[in-house]
């Protein structure tokens, strides 16, 4: 075999040399198009949800530059002054990525139903980000197909016997009309298919009033609050299995003396919900 000659090997090392050089690894680093987590956030323990989140998109997509965006201004702003910790929106995350020389993003939105966070937050501001390719994933229940799989691996988590349990799940609720909408489907699929498993929302429909009466009308031994949220957070401590006197489980022991057992963790710890979500995100980089 000949032998490669010098011309060759000075070839080589010029390949070499260049790869190596600043310019090409940055260059390399962003040929992946970056994927943006967007949360609502949370300024709770239950902020462990994201990092048990973003462990499984990294199994799934290895090699992508992952960051991460929160929607709501409240939590960006307790988290600041609280904790002196800088949470990202949107907007500021995409120029961020802009910046390092990206020219494509897939957003994942983490929000429940395709409400007013990710009309105003996620899709509106996707679009003011000139130069940047944008591909969205969608929210958890935005489809038939969704509403199918989100039940069937949240009934995985309910009781055999429905005849004296009753199952609450807590939706943090929607004022936009699309939101309202999914959570009302998923309500009544829920409704249809077990018997005591009820959907109730902190705002708006389904309207939390309707959900105790119907657990009244039940009249069961026990009732299981469960949070229906990405994460449990404030709303699940306090609004949920708080003590207060206006508290979920405050106003069902008013009814009567139930024996209440309540989940503390949210449907971001859920491997079938974490499935339905990665999905959307694979959609979302197929289509850059």
């Amino acid at each position: 075999m000949a032998k490669p000659s010098k011309y060759r090997w000075l070839s080589l090392l010029l390949l070499i040399s260049v790869m190596s050089s600043p310019g090409a690894l940055h260059a390399a680093s962003t040929a992946n198009p970056a994927i943006v987590l967007a949360a609502f956030g949370t300024t709770t323990e239950a902020f462990d949800t994201y990092n048990h989140f973003e462990e499984k998109v990294k199994e799934r997509f290895p090699g992508y530059e992952i960051r991460w965006a929160f929607t709501s201004h409240k939590v960006r702003q307790k988290v600041a002054k609280e904790k002196g910790q800088k949470l990202n929106d949107l907007g500021t995350t995409l120029r961020e990525l802009k910046a390092a020389g990206y020219t494509r993003v897939a957003i994942q939105s983490l929000h429940i139903v395709p409400g007013e966070e990710w009309e105003k937050k996620v899709v509106q501001v996707s679009r003011e980000i000139p130069g940047l390719k944008i591909a969205l994933g969608k929210p958890l229940l935005s489809s038939k197909e969704d509403q199918e799989r989100v039940l069937q691996t949240v009934a995985q988590t309910f009781p055999k016997d429905l005849k004296d349990t009753a199952v609450v799940l807590m939706a943090h609720g929607s004022p936009a009309p699309e939101g309202e909408k999914a959570y009302l489907i998923f309500d009544r699929l829920l409704r249809a298919r077990y018997q005591n498993v009820f959907l109730g929302a902190v705002e708006d429909k389904p309207a939390k009033e309707e959900v105790f009466e119907a657990v009244k009308q039940a009249n069961p031994a026990t009732v299981i609050l469960m949070p229906f949220m990405f994460v449990a957070g404030e709303h699940v401590a306090k609004d949920m299995l708080g003590d207060d006197p206006e508290s979920w489980k405050s106003e069902l022991l008013k009814q009567k003396p139930y024996r209440i057992e309540g989940v503390k963790k949210g449907l971001g710890y859920q491997d079938g919900i974490i499935a339905i979500y990665l999905d959307h995100l694979a959609q979302a980089l197929k289509s850059l």
